[in-house]
């Protein structure tokens, strides 16, 4: 009882530094956003030594390649957030919700107040309105990581309230932000919860619809990207966002490649910051072709493993992340994508290949073979 008070203690503690890192960076506290990395890698090293029997080969030889991956391209963006996720892997995942829910909503409405009073004072850009986020998308993604994580929680409700509590807050925020994608991802999101409500998704062929939605969100980007990217109808649509996705992807020196580059590439690159936002493009294009495949392989295995184990709230969870990273870059930061520590529990499902199983084993044979040669 004692381990797990503690190990509860350190996983809420590790949520709020991810909540408190992700808005660090909005309040462009840098030297605290180092800080809380630091802080945060040590609660997950603690974490993981907690919970050291759940991890398989699986997870040791992703961490492995992102270790490489770190190592070609200078950038650890991925590799730090694996890292958290294998310590927020401890928690029970719902309880790890709450309080994500608790802290962004707590840090989301102190921003607003500092908004209110002149703090981060209001830039209207084309009359959206940003709260002071200096951009009316990254208020809107701020709403978004408490509604969607929200909409988990309530999946299996049957108050009322809590639903047109959902609706207001996407009303609110859209009436003033005038986010087109972050609408239709709530509209997407809301069109997903119907659909799994109505279906058995233990059904095979459910299961198999489902569990290729992040490989389907993938082509349709690099299709858009690659084929569409010049189409005046898309690009009004998705706010030019295609022609940025093909100037970096099929940049005649600095394109894809296999292990990706530095977290600034932008900076490097571009002489005037040029937008990258789509979590699948950004992704691909920063942590190269490896680890980009190998990532979006386990979100479709884990949303298999999750349609087979009747976990339909976990799957509209993961469905929202997944909407909206076709259009804003989201993906790679637990402090945006909760999700990922659900791709460390897919792994572990796959559990035929546990580490401390084979160990065992193989002290078990050495022993059995000691005894028969004396």
């Amino acid at each position: 009882m004692k381990i797990n008070k503690w190990k509860n203690f350190l996983g809420v503690l590790l949520v709020f530094l991810a909540a408190f890192k992700y808005y660090s960076v909005i309040f462009d506290y840098t030297n605290l956003n180092k800080y809380c990395m630091i802080l945060s890698l040590l609660l997950s090293t603690l974490l993981i030594l907690i919970n050291y029997k759940k991890y398989n080969l699986i997870h040791l030889g992703f961490f492995v390649i992102l270790s490489i991956q770190f190592v070609m391209s200078k950038n650890i963006t991925m590799l730090y957030s694996y890292y958290l996720c294998l310590g927020l892997f401890a928690l029970d995942f719902r309880y790890l919700i709450k309080w994500f829910v608790i802290f962004n909503a707590i840090f989301f409405s102190i921003f607003l107040i500092t908004n209110l009073i002149g703090i981060n004072p209001t830039e209207y850009i084309e009359g959206r309105n940003d709260f002071g986020f200096g951009n009316p998308n990254a208020a809107f993604i701020s709403m978004f990581m408490v509604w969607s994580s929200f909409f988990y929680l309530i999946y299996d409700s049957k108050k009322n309230i809590d639903f047109i509590l959902m609706l207001l807050m996407v009303a609110l925020i859209y009436s003033q932000t005038v986010t087109r994608t972050g609408l239709l991802t709530a509209v997407g999101t809301i069109f997903a919860y119907i659909i799994l409500k109505n279906i058995d998704i233990q059904k095979k062929v459910f299961s198999i619809l489902i569990g290729v939605f992040p490989l389907f969100m993938t082509f349709l980007s690099l299709i858009i990207t690659l084929f569409m990217s010049n189409n005046y109808l898309i690009n009004k649509i998705l706010s030019h966002r295609p022609v940025y996705w093909r100037t970096y992807l099929m940049h005649p020196t600095k394109g894809v490649n296999l292990f990706g580059y530095v977290s600034n590439i932008r900076e490097i690159l571009f002489t005037q910051r040029m937008p990258l936002d789509s979590g699948y493009i950004w992704s691909l294009y920063s942590q190269g072709l490896v680890v980009f495949v190998m990532l979006i392989v386990f979100y479709s295995f884990t949303m298999y493993i999750l349609c087979k184990e009747n976990k339909k709230a976990e799957i509209l969870f993961m469905t929202s992340v997944l909407i909206y990273c076709f259009a804003e870059s989201i993906m790679l930061e637990v402090s945006t994508n909760m999700s990922l520590v659900l791709v460390v529990y897919g792994m572990y499902r796959m559990n035929k290949l546990n580490i401390w199983d084979i160990l065992e084993d193989r002290i078990l044979k050495r022993r059995k073979v000691k005894k028969l040669t004396k």
